[in-house]
């Protein structure tokens, strides 16, 4: 993973930078995040039953608003968000930057580019999720049968979710989410330049889109998917004070 906080610059067609976010990261007494949020992202905030969850919404969510003004140079409460007909969030005015987010337990991810749309993915892996059960059920034959190869259920757990944040990542880039179905592309050969993708729910009837596998921490499986072409993922972990001392000195 590049440990090199990313420059004060819009990324190129041809980069792809992700931030990767300990969500669980004590932070700074003096940290306010209510600063940054918006009144709606406060009003969310407040609504997750676990204090844990919330915090980890809010500095997610935070990060989310820093990095978004770190490239377009301005301040974070000046975005302005807002949602594609599936609810794929997107800057409200028009801009060459496309993002997405994704965060599973303790781990956030950002995705920054204007390669075009993208999508992120990660995932903790769980010993107990039914892998088989569910590859079977919504996977192709290929991606079920890579999943029952696998010589223990640890290592089917692995290889199932590494196939799930795949396809996430390219239904999440084509704006349709889950709605846009499991079954109906495959993945299991790895990262792939070309997965043509099919479906009635997405923005494009017919698309292709290009996907890499992400290096998160340990004990979490994650991917990346934006339009099939040259781009390469500048990958760095950011934590809050970094990036307030960065924007602050860029």
């Amino acid at each position: 993973m590049n440990e090199g906080f990313p420059l004060r610059k819009m990324p190129t067609a041809t980069t792809i930078e992700v931030w990767m976010i300990d969500l669980d990261r004590p932070l700074n007494p003096a940290a306010n995040l209510d600063e940054i949020l918006s009144v709606e992202e406060r009003n969310r905030a407040e609504r997750y039953l676990s204090s844990r969850d919330a915090s980890r919404f809010r500095v997610c969510r935070a990060m989310l608003r820093l990095g978004l003004a770190w490239y377009l140079e301005t301040t974070p409460r000046k975005i302005a968000l807002a949602t594609n007909r599936h609810g794929k969030p997107c800057i409200a005015e028009f801009s060459s930057l496309n993002f997405n987010v994704s965060h599973s337990g303790g781990l956030g991810a950002i995705a920054f580019t204007t390669a075009g749309e993208v999508g992120i993915d990660v995932e903790a892996i769980q010993r107990n999720v039914e892998a088989l059960e569910i590859a079977t059920a919504n996977f192709t034959s290929n991606e079920a049968a890579m999943v029952a190869a696998a010589a223990t259920p640890q290592d089917q757990a692995r290889i199932f979710l590494c196939l799930w944040t795949r396809k996430e990542a390219v239904l999440k880039a084509a704006g349709c989410g889950l709605l846009g179905g499991l079954e109906g592309f495959d993945v299991s050969h790895g990262p792939l330049d070309r997965v043509r993708l099919c479906s009635a729910t997405s923005d494009s009837a017919e698309s292709y889109w290009r996907i890499e596998d992400l290096e998160p921490l340990e004990g979490f499986a994650g991917a990346v998917a934006a339009p099939a072409g040259d781009w390469s993922i500048h990958q760095c972990s950011v934590g809050w004070e970094e990036a307030v001392r960065g924007f602050a000195g860029g």
